[in-house]
């Protein structure tokens, strides 16, 4: 795969100062970063709205990175320029319609090369400490993504801290509110708020409140970036030598959730996907879609031809 370029054009900045107070600084961060792949794929510094929709489509057909996400930038860049998009719209049918009938097979081939399994997950709430247990704790029991894993903590005397752009831990003695505003699907759901009471996470929180400003940061005690946070929880999975996850496993938050979604799914436990997918902010038929390994396209496709 190329290397992500670090060109930063004007094309860029323009858009970028003409949507922030449209668009939520997680939304801001992805778009700059698919529009930086979306370059590296291209042979000409010309502007990406300044393309024909084919030079756009056979840019994203020879690319390794994320079809989908390239396309989407590309659309949301001739939008915005008022261009013509139709062909773009059709070739993205075409693509979400490609993904569906290969979901659950790839799915299936993701959780088989993590080598991690549910018991594995349950293996590591119950061997970990310190902020390490808050993290597998975040990304099992409330199915976080990265980016809500970068979240300030103040304790309950510094609500005056608190925003609508960021997301908190607020700690007491009791509870920790874990506040969301700056996730995936918040322009629909808006904030989230979750009240921790697990005497274990909490004891953990009150023991770090006040060391650091950040709950997960690296060596320098800086916040982990939306693009590190995978790295990051690959690196806290595998030193636990216990779980025995293979030298080259892929485990991440989308993993994770997929493990947890497929035991739940095999067990028939239908509240708590519908508590997964509340978690995350999207529905059960989006969950099951995208993150099951049965291929409901098939079984469709079956009941149909037993009714003819």
């Amino acid at each position: 795969m190329a290397k992500m370029t670090t060109y930063t054009t004007t094309e860029l900045q323009e858009f970028i100062e003409d949507n922030r107070d449209k668009l939520n600084k997680q939304t801001l961060t992805t778009y700059r970063n698919d529009y930086k792949r979306f370059r590296t794929q291209m042979k000409d510094r010309k502007n990406i709205y300044n393309l024909s929709q084919k030079e756009i489509i056979d840019v994203v057909k020879n690319t390794d990175f994320n079809k989908k996400a390239l396309l989407n930038i590309a659309i949301v860049f001739l939008k915005w320029k008022n261009k013509e998009i139709t062909r773009l719209l059709k070739y993205r049918t075409d693509l979400e319609e490609m993904r569906e009938e290969k979901q659950a097979e790839k799915n299936k081939a993701q959780l088989e090369k993590s080598g991690a399994t549910y018991e594995d997950l349950m293996k590591a709430l119950e061997i970990s400490n310190g902020m390490d247990y808050i993290l597998f704790y975040l990304l099992i029991k409330l199915n976080t993504r990265n980016n809500d894993l970068i979240a300030k903590m103040i304790s309950k005397k510094e609500k005056d801290k608190l925003n609508i752009e960021d997301n908190f831990m607020v700690v007491s003695p009791s509870k920790v509110i874990y506040i969301r505003n700056d996730y995936k699907t918040h322009s629909t759901n808006g904030t989230k708020k979750d009240v921790i009471r697990d005497e274990k996470f909490v004891k953990i929180m009150n023991s770090e409140v006040g060391n650091r400003e950040f709950a997960f940061v690296n060596n320098k005690h800086k916040p982990y970036k939306q693009t590190e946070i995978g790295k990051f929880i690959k690196a806290r999975f595998k030193s636990y030598k216990q779980l025995d996850l293979p030298p080259d496993t892929n485990i991440s938050q989308s993993t994770i959730y997929k493990i947890i979604q497929h035991h739940q799914e095999k067990n028939g436990n239908i509240k708590a996907m519908k508590t997964m997918a509340d978690n995350r902010g999207q529905n059960i038929e989006t969950q099951l879609k995208f993150y099951s390994q049965t291929d409901f396209n098939d079984k469709k496709a079956e009941e149909s031809d037993d009714e003819e």
